[in-house]
This record gives structure tokens, sequence and C-alpha cells, in this order.
């Protein structure tokens, strides 16, 4: 069970060790227990943290099952699924593998969510196979981890609907297969990344299912949800550019194909007020229409 940061990192601890698990806290203490080297002092140290330790302490003492845990965020605020057809297995393996780094992971109100610093690298020390994955400019590219972007846009998706804070999202370079684009979010170790705040008065639990035909994730609370949350997408078609080659220019022909400009919009209901909220603009330049030609 892993813990996300909260803003007071030690009164959070405290006030969720008295009724979760002990393991959720233990992460905790090693993100944030040790202070980084000084100029003064060439070593990492332990921070004078006395509430961590006590919080610790707590935990071991009152463990809860993770069972209770489970039962006492019984409340979903925002769940979202996508298919794995057409994946390959590379990609199914890479999203499970990151699944199991986030399942059960607990944002206490204020937290932060940071894809990249719970899964942590991707590499093949970790289990991560080479799949493809969209780069920069467009292309597939057979990497370590490749796949796990779909795994980030369904956890986002998810997110949206639970009510939570967009700090740090990232579009792919072009519209992809898994997920309607404005709806996407990819990510690259430590370079993009995918951050969610929990603006609530309610920790959130997120849970992770991943089988041979579909990805879902839910953001649980311990109390029913006392808002509704509608998302809403605008699209905007864009035509590809045509390009003339030579014959014998070593650029094969592709017939392009459609782009897209979108916005994306939250609408949260509470008390029968509705507010709208916009979420992002995207683009998603179209591949280019390429045509050899004889050469003049």
């Amino acid at each position: 069970m892993l813990l996300a940061k909260g803003n007071d990192t030690g009164e959070t601890a405290v006030s969720l060790a008295k009724r979760y698990h002990y393991r959720a806290v233990v992460r905790l203490v090693e993100q944030t227990a040790f202070c980084p080297p000084t100029p003064m002092n060439n070593r990492t140290r332990l921070c004078p943290n006395v509430v961590l330790v006590v919080a610790l302490l707590l935990c071991i003492c009152t463990g809860r099952a993770s069972s209770a845990l489970e039962n006492s965020f019984s409340h979903l605020w925002g769940g979202y699924s996508t298919s794995l057809h057409l994946r390959s297995q590379e990609q199914r393996h890479n999203s499970s593998t990151a699944a199991r780094d986030l399942d059960g992971t607990i944002i206490p109100p204020g937290g932060m969510f940071s894809f990249n610093q719970l899964v942590g690298a991707r590499d093949t020390g970790k289990g991560y196979q080479a799949a493809p994955m969209i780069t920069a400019s467009g292309r597939m590219l057979d990497t370590p981890g490749g796949g796990i972007c779909q795994l980030a846009s369904t956890i986002y998706n998810a997110g949206l609907l639970a009510g939570m804070q967009v700090v740090e999202r990232h579009p792919h370079s072009r519209a992809v297969g898994h997920i309607p684009p404005g709806r996407d979010a990819t990510i690259s170790s430590w370079r993009k990344d995918l951050k969610l705040k929990n603006p609530h008065q309610q920790p959130l639990q997120l849970r992770m299912s991943v089988d041979q035909n579909r990805i879902t994730t839910s953001f649980y609370a311990t109390r029913e949800k006392p808002f509704s949350t509608e998302i809403r997408v605008s699209r905007t078609r864009l035509l590809p550019d045509t390009v003339l080659l030579g014959k014998g220019a070593g650029t094969a022909e592709q017939p392009g194909g459609s782009g897209f400009a979108t916005e994306t919009v939250r609408i949260t209901t509470r008390n029968g007020t509705s507010r709208t909220e916009l979420i992002s603009r995207d683009t998603y330049p179209p591949p280019s229409r390429i045509i050899s030609t004889e050469a003049p």
C-alpha cells in the first residue's frame, strides 16, 4: 500500500496511521524521511521528523488488515475503463507491471499523485519489456515500458471524474486508438508526468485492474461523493498536408490521416449548481499524405 505526499506530511501520516494500514506510512517515510545532501554536509541524512516516527509506530501497533482498509474506502468517486484489444502481449505485460506499483495508493487531502514518482524508471531490470511507443515525432519505437501510457490515460479519466485537480498532463503527439482525443495522457520517465492533486477533504484510494481485455481504474473514498461530474470534448477534424516527392526519393508513399483539435471541459454539479471548467485544449497533427511523382 502506498501513500502519496500531503501538504503537511507529518500530520497527514498520523491521521491516516490511526485508521489505515502501516505499509502506507512505511512508503511515506521512505519518500520523505531523508534530506538531500547540502553544501555544508555532503551526506544524505535522516531529517528530524519525530511525527513520522510516531506515525509509523502507531501503524505498527494498530496495524489493520488490508481488507479492513478496502472496506473503509467503499464509495466510488470516479472510474474509467479502456480496451486492450489489438494491444500486444508486451504492452499488456507492461501495463500490469506498472499497475502493481499503483494499486492501493492513497492520496490524502491536499496530496499529490505522481505517476512517475510511484512507478519509477521503466527498464528491463524491473521486468518491463520492449513494446511499441509513440515518440515525440509521431513514430512508433519499441521501448521498455511501451504501452503504459494507456494506463496513465485511464487513471487520468478516473481522476477527472473524481474531481481531482490536473497539475500536469501531456497529450500524445498523435491521436491514439485506445482512448478518444482530448482524454489521453502520455508519460515519459522524468520528462512527462501525470500529476493529480486531491482537492477534497477526503482521502482517495486508487484501485487498478488489468486483465487480457481491459484496464480499469477507480478512485474510492470513505464517504459518498457529494457532487456529480461530466466530461465533454468538442473536436475539430484537421486534414493532412500533401507532400510531393520525386521518384527514388527514398520515402515510401503513405495515405495520411486525420488529426484533431480538441477542447475538454468538466462540468461539476453540487447542490443543484453547475460549474464548467476548462481542462485542456489539445492539437493532434494529422500524418502527412506522401505522394511520389516523376522528377521534373
